[in-house]
């Protein structure tokens, strides 16, 4: 793929992408996405992807085979660098089963990078904040795209990964609560932005890309009418991919994977039409952050869509 179109894929010399996948609620496909986002990239001859799991609840780290439980400590997360302790993430990437996907896993323990937030405020000042764009530095010339999964809510572990992004996902499911909710982050995170000085550089873009997207679609008129408001409400920055509300989603997250993972040589196992739509839906989703991409690596290139 890279032979037949190489003006798809990162140059050398070129860094990586850095996606950050938000909402401020949770239960809204936001590790899952990140995850078959991360899958469906690497099935378009993307080589090389690196997750990042900043939340301490871990689904990322468990989607990606491993158990917060039985194979994480702390010190193999992110939790050093936030805290000030090692600069360096390279020693805590893991290989995952996915080909050409690492991950760098989570554990409850981030949750103290929240609880000692404001003395390190205090202590270091707004460089704090930058630990972790010092420490993707020497990542970003090793790979494609970094995919960082965020907590479900605004907080200082969300924000650490949107001070150091090039773009925005937010799966947006069709509901008006979801929509309320996803309206406070956004208020919030212009309050964020104005605490950190971004006001003093108002015409300079914080991100290139903002995407969002709508998981759990159905075929309700009231799902149909939010989903115009959503479109009302995003106009440009929204995605043109629905994901359809399938039980194969739900099947797949119970057994820790996804609608990209097979079953093992000699399982009895049916694709349903709702598992295709399921994963067409993301790769739709990973071709449009290849457009993205690829006017950050060709900047003097106009784009279009694949």
């Amino acid at each position: 793929m890279r032979a037949l179109n190489p003006e798809r894929y990162r140059p050398k010399g070129v860094n990586a992408v850095v996606i950050s996948v938000c909402n401020y609620k949770g239960g809204v496909t936001k590790s899952t996405s990140a995850v078959s986002l991360a899958q469906a990239l690497s099935s378009l001859g993307h080589g090389r992807i690196l997750a990042i799991d900043l939340d301490p609840q871990g689904s990322l780290t468990n989607l990606f085979g491993y158990s917060q439980t039985l194979d994480i400590e702390s010190n193999m997360t992110t939790l050093p660098i936030l805290m000030g302790h090692e600069t360096s993430l390279k020693s805590k990437v893991l290989k995952t089963y996915w080909p050409g996907a690492d991950l760098i896993p989570s554990d409850p323990a981030l949750q103290s990078v929240e609880s000692n937030f404001m003395r390190d405020i205090q202590e270091n000042g707004l460089q704090a904040m930058l630990r972790l764009r010092k420490s993707l530095v020497e990542l970003k010339t090793e790979y494609d795209f970094i995919i960082i999964d965020t907590p479900p809510s605004l907080n200082n572990l969300t924000t650490h990964a949107l001070l150091n992004t090039d773009g925005v996902i937010m799966p947006l499911p069709p509901s008006n609560l979801d929509l309320c909710s996803a309206s406070m982050f956004w208020d919030l995170f212009i309050e964020t932005c104005a605490r950190f000085g971004a006001e003093d550089h108002p015409d300079d873009a914080i991100f290139s890309f903002i995407k969002v997207f709508s998981p759990k679609v159905e075929r309700t008129r009231s799902c149909q009418q939010v989903l115009h408001w959503i479109k009302e409400t995003y106009a440009r920055y929204l995605s043109g991919v629905q994901v359809p509300k399938s039980a194969a989603v739900a099947s797949a997250a119970d057994s820790f994977s996804t609608v990209f993972d097979t079953p093992p040589k000699g399982a009895t196992y049916k694709r349903s039409i709702s598992h295709d739509l399921v994963r067409d839906a993301y790769i739709d989703l990973a071709k449009e952050v290849e457009v993205e991409a690829m006017s950050i690596w060709y900047p003097s290139n106009q784009v279009k869509a694949a």
